[in-house]
């Protein structure tokens, strides 16, 4: 493979999330919860509940993928469909008590984690990266709408 210059910030940013993984990995080791769900559990528990589109847009995720992961929660009786009081072609995605159960077991493992983290970091270090990641998010979307625009 021909080198093309030095990692770009989208490298460094792949390596965070790998660790940012397995960091949520070791927090909920002790749960039953898996990892890659945990995000859906504190969306829908902690902010529910959400149409599977309002849900979507929440966490920037495919239609498709949020309702795939939702059925993962359903089958697993955590979550569950109720009528959608103003919208009868619609429903919201809540979660059942045994989800919120484990919610209630798993966020407090997972925010032990998180707050040492920031700790770590300090105040400024996490207002900084808060503002980087505001900076990068921006920039994605700006390249994003460019390339859409591009001839």
């Amino acid at each position: 493979m021909a080198r093309t210059g030095p990692p770009t910030i989208l490298f460094d940013l792949f390596l965070a999330n790998q660790r940012r993984k397995r960091l949520i990995e070791a927090a909920l080791a002790a749960t039953e919860l898996p990892p890659e769900d945990y995000p859906l559990y504190v969306f829908v528990g902690a902010e529910g509940p959400w149409t599977p589109t309002g849900l979507a847009g929440r966490l920037d995720m495919p239609l498709s993928t949020v309702l795939f992961r939702l059925r993962r929660l359903e089958r697993r009786g955590h979550a569950e469909r109720v009528p959608h009081p103003e919208d009868r072609r619609s429903f919201l995605i809540r979660l059942t008590d045994a989800g919120q159960a484990l919610l209630g077991e798993a966020r407090p493992a997972f925010r032990e984690y998180a707050e040492a983290l920031e700790a770590r970091l300090g105040d400024e270090g996490v207002a900084a990266l808060r503002a980087g990641l505001d900076s990068l998010r921006q920039a994605l979307d700006e390249e994003l709408a460019a390339r859409a625009a591009a001839p």
